[in-house]
């Protein structure tokens, strides 16, 4: 069984750096991002290997601002506290290419900015917009996410963009760190697993260098490694609203993603998850605004939370926030050794993909398992199919958004991602017209709990219930079945079974006695029975709900509500 590290566990010190190792070799790929924005402006070498070293400064600080989560100087708590890394994200990359080859990349800088605003704004309204990102929406965000980390990785592998694709010595190497990562991670001892992708890593590299050789620019010497001055800033920001529209979709893509991967990053971390905490995913999505933010003042392209590392933490069971810590130390540390940059990039891309495809598997994993905890109605269903097959469609079929999509939406839909995305959350609004639900049922004592038990089962899968909440209405209604016929032997009673994004509502109202808590158990022969189970039973459904009121009503009945969140 592999060792599992928690989130506040202090992993041996040769655990530690190996984590942190391995999630800086899987964030390295992402720098090709911010290297491809500098040549579409124009940069020489020179100028690219200083925006590269600014990258992963911008990396290094906004992963610590995600990994501390806890506040500062009385601000709003910022960071979600979990393993969850910052990278350069896809989601900017069109609309800062577009930038780049307009305005260069003072215009990059200047929206990234302005993107960074816009999430950090975003984060104050998390709650408010939470009956528009149900946990269906964040579970198809996640699994679209591993869906694309994955078809990224396998473009990598195969060589795909390289123009010779399966080159031996290319994609060899890139096999073979694929084929020992899923060895050591499959048949691997505790130990080994927690460095699979490391192992992986240096299994590839070794094959792949007698191939090739680092030479010329690549040749690194000891001097590359003493600690030296920065350039910055290497340009003014500038803002040019004409080209804000893709910064802004990128910024909302990114909202999401980050909300995606904080829960993702809640869920492996308790055992017991049931629904997503929105104080932490607040405060994730407040420190991403504030690490693109902290990106474009830097000046560069913008950052988003990293959901291979979510992937990488569940395959090595490595959770520790120690590691955050150190990954984003050790990239602040690199941005100031000349040719850093350099050195990471002698790792081939085919080797970046084996190890993005590894954590992949787990990404689109996570999502489905989120995607389950949610009974998915005919609403839900459709809201979640359709967007998915627009999402994917669109790397399938680009020519046809490219001719067909009507020009004031070509900047906003900028990949399959943002696709899928604005897909879901049209449909989710536009289903959830008279979203909040309410059902009655008119129940008799004597008829016993099946009835209840079959209205529930009913509007639950109607209703698109979770799963453990419906247990938990089942439940409740089962322990009021045996209380009923002492409180109203023959009257009807009326039961209400309340819905919505935020809670369930199951309500009983009748003629009779009041449920209440009861005296003390005893053994005493004269003790009122009915009394005392009754007591049971009011204790039993307080515990089984998250809120549970009583009162009686002007008509003299009396009315039992219990709350469960969603």
């Amino acid at each position: 069984m592999t060792a599992r590290y928690d989130l506040e566990s202090r992993p041996p010190h040769a655990v530690l750096l190996t984590a942190v190792v391995q999630h800086m070799g899987l964030m390295a790929v992402t720098l090709v991002f911010p290297l491809l924005v500098a040549q579409a402006a124009g940069a020489d070498e020179a100028l690219q290997a200083r925006y590269l070293q600014l990258a992963m400064l911008a990396m290094g600080v906004a992963t610590l601002a995600q990994g501390w989560g806890g506040r500062l100087f009385g601000l709003p708590r910022m960071g979600s506290g979990f393993l969850l890394p910052a990278v350069f994200t896809a989601a900017y990359l069109p609309a800062a290419l577009t930038a780049a080859r307009a305005g260069g990349l003072e215009a990059v800088a200047g929206l990234t900015i302005a993107a960074g605003l816009t999430e950090i704004v975003l984060s104050r309204f998390i709650r408010r917009l939470r009956p528009f990102l149900p946990v269906e929406i964040v579970g198809l965000t996640v699994l679209m996410i591993g869906i694309i980390l994955g078809i990224v990785a396998l473009k990598l592998i195969v060589g795909y963009d390289t123009g010779h694709p399966l080159a031996p010595t290319q994609t060899g190497p890139a096999l073979a760190a694929l084929v020992v990562m899923i060895g050591v991670a499959v048949w691997g001892g505790p130990r080994l697993r927690t460095i699979a992708v490391l192992l992986g890593l240096g299994a590839g590299l070794a094959l792949h260098l007698p191939f090739h050789p680092p030479t010329g620019p690549l040749h690194l010497t000891p001097e590359d490694f003493v600690p030296g001055g920065m350039a910055w800033p290497l340009f003014a920001p500038r803002f040019d609203l004409v080209l804000l529209p893709g910064f802004l979709v990128g910024a909302l893509a990114c909202t999401l993603r980050a909300f995606g991967d904080v829960v993702a990053s809640q869920k492996i971390n308790d055992p017991d998850w049931k629904r997503p905490d929105y104080a932490g995913i607040e405060a994730g999505v407040l420190a991403d605004g504030v690490g693109t933010l902290v990106a474009g003042l830097i000046g560069t392209m913008g950052l988003n939370s990293y959901s291979a590392s979510v992937g990488l933490s569940v395959a090595t069971q490595v959770l520790a926030r120690r590691v955050v810590i150190g990954v984003g130390i050790g990239w602040i540390v690199l941005a100031f050794l000349p040719r850093a940059a350099t050195l990471l990039l002698i790792v081939p891309q085919g080797v970046l993909g084996a190890a993005l495809l590894f954590a992949a598997s787990f990404v689109a994993l996570s999502g489905i398992a989120i995607l389950g905890q949610r009974v998915l109605d005919a609403r839900r269903t459709l809201t979640i199919g359709l967007a998915l097959f627009l999402g994917l469609s669109f790397d399938d079929l680009p020519g046809f958004y490219a001719a067909h999509l009507p020009p004031a939406l070509q900047p906003f839909i900028t990949s399959s991602l943002v696709l899928a995305l604005l897909a879901a959350l049209g449909l989710n609004a536009l289903f959830r017209l008279g979203a909040r639900a309410s059902h009655r049922l008119s129940w008799h004592a004597p008829e016993g709990a099946a009835p209840l038990r079959h209205f529930l089962a009913e509007i639950g899968a109607r209703e698109g219930v979770r799963a453990e909440a419906l247990l938990r209405l089942t439940q409740l209604a089962d322990e009021f079945a045996e209380a009923a016929p002492s409180l109203s032997p023959a009257a009807p009673i009326a039961v209400a079974a309340r819905f919505d994004e935020y809670a369930l509502e199951l309500t009983f109202a009748w003629t009779g006695k009041a449920l209440t808590a009861g005296p003390a158990l005893t053994l005493d022969p004269d003790a009122d029975e009915d009394a005392q189970m009754n007591g049971v039973v009011f204790a039993l459904m307080t515990r089984l709900s998250d809120r549970m009121t009583t009162w009686e009503l002007p008509d003299d009945r009396q009315e039992l509500t219990c709350r469960i969140d969603q």
